[in-house]
């Protein structure tokens, strides 16, 4: 079996089979059940029931705007429904900055005892405010802070960089968003940020990067973590 790498999130959806995850050595398995080919509540628990076997720590996601990145929208309405019934099932949820429903998934999440990222996702460039983004997830008591941001420059990824390093002793998840920003999936990690996501079969956002070749380049240019 494949040591596991507590920096990489693989993305799944209910393509993948168990047989080709097992053996990844993946440290979170983030299940963008948004990406479904139906959107059946059923299908989301049968499904979270059965990648819990693989006893990978699982991170439900629903995105449903499409500012979030969302392929199909649909009404918030649908969206609590979802999250309610599966959240006592996953141990973390990830709910965006801008959603309306971010105060009930944290009042439901603490409840539970389940661990909240507070998401922020900028598809056409990198925001100047990094920091006051930050403050404004951490005051709604996240757990974990992701920002995610496209990079239409290499002086997007360098910021993106920096801002990941000052708050390196903090739970922080950042990535550069496009092609220039695929190389960021790879520094990150070092600078601070506690994942790196991959996928396996399709990727779902862009500058993502292949699990067997991220898991390769982590390995040469971490080699104290081999």
């Amino acid at each position: 079996m494949s040591k596991t790498d507590p920096r990489i999130a693989l993305v799944i959806t209910d393509q993948e089979t168990n047989a080709q995850i097992k053996n990844l050595g993946v440290g979170l398995l983030e299940l963008r059940a948004d990406l479904f080919k139906k959107l059946d509540l059923d299908l989301i628990i049968d499904q979270i029931k059965h990648r819990k076997l693989l006893k990978i720590p699982l991170l439900l996601t629903l995105r449903n705007q499409k500012k979030e990145g969302a392929v199909r929208i649909f009404s918030d309405d649908k969206k609590w429904q979802i999250i309610t019934a599966a959240l006592p099932l996953v141990d973390m949820i990830d709910v965006e900055l801008s959603s309306p429903l971010l105060k009930q998934v944290t009042v439901l999440a603490r409840k539970l005892h389940k661990r909240v990222i507070v998401s922020s996702h900028y598809l056409q460039g990198t925001p100047r405010d990094l920091e006051s983004i930050f403050k404004r997830s951490l005051s709604i008591r996240a757990d974990i802070v992701k920002i995610a941001a496209k990079a239409n420059s290499m002086d997007d990824v360098m910021r993106m960089m920096s801002f990941t390093h000052r708050h390196r002793k903090d739970n922080l998840i950042t990535m550069s968003l496009g092609p220039l920003g695929a190389i960021s999936r790879l520094v990150l990690p070092a600078a601070g940020s506690q994942y790196t996501y991959t996928f396996l079969n399709k990727p779902t956002a862009s500058g993502q990067v292949d699990v067997m070749t991220l898991k390769s380049h982590l390995k040469f240019y971490y080699p104290v973590l081999k």
